[in-house]
């Protein structure tokens, strides 16, 4: 099972970055805003996932976008659970990193 590393970002404007196997850095999530793993805003998310559904990458495991919306905007309001659900969906193991 692939191991994906789940950090803060280094980037200014980036919440976090994930690693994977390969050594591809991916960051993701404004470093500004909330998700709903911040405020578990159902209206939120859905005008979230309105805004963002047609984006380039929404489905592409190589793209910030694709963990913005199954890690930051995924079906709980708990980043941990996502990760679960995420780890389940794809066959891989991220672990977050302190």
């Amino acid at each position: 099972m692939p191991i994906y590393t789940l950090a803060p970002s280094t980037r200014k404007n980036k919440r976090f970055a994930l690693t994977t196997p390969e050594g591809k850095v991916i960051h993701f999530g404004s470093a500004v805003g909330q998700t709903f793993v911040d405020h578990s805003n159902i209206r939120k998310k859905l005008a979230w996932i309105a805004r963002h559904k047609g984006d380039k990458g929404w489905d592409d495991p190589n793209s910030g976008i694709y963990y913005s919306r199954h890690l930051l905007w995924g079906d709980w309001d708990d980043l941990a659970k996502n990760i679960k659900v995420l780890n389940k969906k794809d066959g891989v193991h991220i672990k977050m990193k302190n």
